[in-house]
């Protein structure tokens, strides 16, 4: 009877500790909420602490609209901010004009203020295809006019690990371009994965996913070079019609 006793109490802390792992795991969660209003798009950027400790983040909200014609434009807001446990917020809104025709693709991130670790993302698409056409240098360099900004579309940890490793060391870089870098992981054959490195939509440079540090801290080493070396060949072709 006294081991039986036992076993049921094992088995009580055993759930315990899975349920507050399970409600652990949610942690930070951010969300990117919309609504249209007379062809005008409204974009609120909430998050969510579901951990039992005060938090101080910062977060980075980003939409990038392509006109029917090409045109593209952009808007960002970003700041400091703190939040209790258990506490939801609104960070920011932004409105947007938006035709049928109109896509646009808009990014919230969330990052620990001091470690500027990535917590948690959220995305928005519409009429996403729109951005598979093909557009001038010029539009494209309207549109991501943001020295350094970086897109983060992984799925696993690999994919995470590898994106945390290259935030950290391209923010140390000062000659940053103003082109956009997004790094996407597709699914490959077995347990592996394949990484993009995209540059104005434009991918220069792929690897199969490995859990090792020492494997992707060298993809990291190559991921920086073709970076450099894709800039160089573009300012080298932008100098060449300069009269």
């Amino acid at each position: 009877m006294k081991n039986f006793k036992f076993i049921l109490y094992q088995l009580f802390f055993i759930f315990l500790s899975v349920f507050i792992y399970a409600q652990d795991d949610k942690k930070i969660v951010a969300k990117i909420e919309n609504e249209v209003i007379e062809k005008q798009l409204k974009i609120k950027a909430l998050i969510t602490n579901n951990t039992s400790t005060y938090q101080e983040l910062n977060y980075l909200l980003i939409s990038i609209k392509k006109g029917a014609e090409g045109n593209l434009s952009n808007n960002k807001q970003s700041g400091k901010f703190s939040i209790n446990p258990n506490e939801s917020k609104s960070l920011s809104e932004m409105s947007v004009n938006l035709e049928k025709q109109d896509a646009l693709k808009a990014f919230l991130y969330i990052r620990d203020e001091q470690t500027q670790k990535l917590l948690s993302k959220d995305s928005l698409e519409i009429n996403q295809d729109f951005f598979k056409k093909n557009v001038s240098v010029v539009e494209k360099e309207e549109a991501y006019e943001i020295s350094g900004l970086m897109i983060d579309e992984t799925k696993s940890k690999i994919g995470k690990d590898f994106y945390d490793l290259f935030y950290i060391q391209y923010n140390q870089n000062p000659d940053k371009s103003n082109s956009a870098i997004t790094i996407t992981e597709l699914p490959a054959r077995g347990t592996s994965g394949q990484i993009n490195i995209q540059v104005d939509d434009k991918v220069i440079y792929s690897f199969m996913t490995n859990p090792s540090e020492d494997y992707l801290r060298e993809q990291l080493d190559f991921t920086l070079r073709y970076i450099k070396d894709f800039n160089s060949r573009k300012n080298l072709i932008k100098n060449e019609f300069i009269y």
